[in-house]
């Protein structure tokens, strides 16, 4: 009997904490920004992803939110950089996680942008030369479910000691990164990536209710049924990624819950739905 009654209220736990959660109000995202119309990556259509200079053209083209992507280095360090090896935008070869500062540093990080040469930022660097009113994505770059690396928690940090928690999301394909944001700081936003979701994905809708996200943030073409239901029956905010096209910014641009859009070109995205920030 005892067996019973243990499982019981193992069960009824569980589904209190799958079901019965609340996303913070991150209304306060939206204060001075109506809308939040993001730089992904900065503005890499006009400038190398994820350089200094691609961030700030994303502001000069009028873009008030801005997406990038943290990786820590092997000696502890918080830099900014996409993928998890060096070859596709940068002159470096290997994992960024296996390589110091030092080493990433002297790497050109604008491969392919003939006669430019732009250096791997650190995540400070970023912060400290954009404007105080910004608001920023930190996608956190752990491509292993159960990561060792614990860039997150050194995110945590990052925002605390820069006292950034109204203006930052940390986002996520995995689930147990953002739980562990929130069991490290429950009054940061999180937002969990949608992609590709299926009823047998961590990311749907078992990822949503072990992560309790504050934000979901969907692949443009997975705005589907899933992310409509639970943004709503959570009230739950999406920002939607990545949008290139100008008709479906005006689509997105309609539906209440979408409360932002990140492109790569952003001065299309300022021209189409650039008035949503009058608003």
């Amino acid at each position: 009997m005892i067996i019973y009654l243990l499982s019981a209220l193992v069960l009824a736990l569980l589904f209190y904490h799958f079901f019965f959660w609340k996303p913070l109000d991150t209304s306060v995202l939206y204060k001075e920004h109506p809308y939040l119309l993001f730089g992904h990556r900065g503005s890499p259509r006009h400038e190398p992803e994820n350089t200094i200079v691609s961030f700030q053209r994303a502001i000069a083209d009028g873009c008030n939110a801005i997406e990038l992507d943290v990786h820590l280095t092997r000696d502890g360090h918080l830099v900014v950089f996409h993928d998890d090896t060096l070859e596709r935008t940068s002159n470096g070869i290997g994992l960024v996680a296996e390589h110091t500062l030092a080493e990433l540093k002297v790497l050109n990080a604008a491969m392919g942008w003939e006669g430019r040469n732009e250096r791997i930022p650190l995540l400070h660097e970023v912060v400290d030369a954009l404007p105080d009113s910004i608001i920023f994505n930190f996608e956190i770059k752990n491509f292993s479910f159960f990561s060792e690396q614990r860039t997150e928690l050194e995110l945590v940090r990052f925002i605390r000691k820069n006292k950034m928690r109204d203006r930052v999301i940390l986002s996520s394909f995995n689930p147990l990164n953002i739980w562990r944001v929130k069991m490290s700081d429950p009054r940061i936003f999180t937002a969990l990536l949608w992609f590709t979701p299926s009823g047998f994905s961590f990311r749907h809708p078992l990822g949503l209710h072990l992560a309790h996200p504050d934000l979901i943030h969907p692949f443009e073409e997975n705005v589907n049924g899933g992310a409509n239901f639970w943004s709503r029956v959570k009230n739950i905010p999406m920002h939607v990624w990545v949008v290139n096209d100008a008709e479906t910014m005006k689509t997105f641009a309609q539906d209440p819950m979408i409360k932002g859009i990140m492109s790569d070109d952003t001065k299309l995205l300022v021209e189409t739905v650039g008035d949503k920030l009058l608003k």
